[in-house]
């Protein structure tokens, strides 16, 4: 049995007002080690209680909450039609809000559910980054990934060859699709389930079919199994990896290269000054970093190289 670390851990920040009339919807990790909240007033109902919407008729207020050198910036988004679900920074002027689906009209009308806003809320660019988004990651060169769950990977909401298809796509900032995993025959990836960075440019994903672990450099990309483990979010720190397994879990695990492989070291849980453990309803991480939300507190950790 894996020994259990407990470390002490304290909030970076405080949401309770913002909270008040608000529900978070995304959280990430900024370039410059500050945090982006995304918040809505109103959650969106599903179609038919099952399917999710892409626009909408009613108009729904969003917020996005920036913290930052110990400093917070409400950007208020009073009337948008459009159902997002994922926040991330470009750069230091401008966010991209993303919708996880986009519906296939016709060669003439695809939904552009990527959105990006500059740092007053005014709107800048659209573009389609496909149907069936589970991840969305914008590295500090600008460049875009989106991982695919099965609905974007197979096709639906009129999609018949879907964007998504081999799991993992990178574009940049203009939505102008870079690289995939089209010509990588070696494994099928029909759900990409976790994806972070690394901080020498290349890009890292997790994927359940054969439960392997992907980085991507270069057009190129090299698998590692990890030790009977599923991660929906991970923090990488040369060649350690502290990975969470999702929602309603509070144990977090350390996992150590050898080879191509990454066997686990140790469990880890977080402890709030109350002595109790974090217990994220909202994860999200950036290279070695992992956030979480926890209640109406925000929570970092950072992995440590060989620890």
């Amino acid at each position: 049995m894996k020994s259990l670390l407990k470390i002490p851990i304290n909030p970076i920040a405080n949401l309770s007002e913002e909270l008040k009339q608000m529900t978070p919807l995304s959280i990430a990790v900024g370039h410059e080690n500050d945090v982006f909240v995304l918040l809505v007033e109103e959650q969106i109902p599903l179609i038919n209680s099952c399917f999710p919407a892409t626009v909408t008729e009613k108009s729904y207020r969003y917020q996005v909450i920036h913290l930052k050198d110990g400093q917070k910036k409400v950007l208020d988004l009073p009337k948008e039609t459009w159902n997002y679900h994922y926040i991330q920074p470009i750069d230091n002027k401008h966010i991209l809000l993303v919708c996880a689906r986009s519906y296939y009209h016709d060669a003439q009308n695809i939904e552009e559910n990527a959105r990006v806003y500059d740092e007053n809320g005014c709107f800048i660019r659209s573009f389609c980054l496909g149907d069936g988004i589970e991840h969305v990651y914008v590295t500090k060169n600008q460049e875009i990934w989106t991982g695919y769950f099965d609905e974007g990977v197979f096709g639906n909401y009129g999609w018949e060859n879907p964007v998504g298809q081999s799991g993992l796509v990178g574009w940049d900032a203009s939505g102008v699709k870079k690289d995939s995993l089209e010509e990588d025959e070696e494994y099928f990836i029909f759900e990409c389930l976790a994806l972070n960075g690394i901080d020498d440019g290349g890009i890292c994903f997790f994927f359940s079919t054969d439960s392997k672990i992907g980085v991507r450099r270069e057009g190129l990309t090299s698998y590692y199994s990890p030790e009977d483990i599923y991660i929906r979010a991970f923090a990488v720190n040369g060649e350690t990896i502290v990975a969470h397994q999702g929602r309603g879990e509070r144990t977090l695990f350390e996992l150590q290269r050898e080879g191509n492989e990454y066997k686990t070291v140790r469990k880890i849980e977080l402890m709030k000054p109350d002595g109790k453990p974090v217990e994220p309803q909202l994860v999200n991480n950036r290279e070695s970093k992992l956030l979480f939300l926890d209640g109406d507190e925000l929570y970092m950790y950072e992995a440590k190289s060989g620890a």
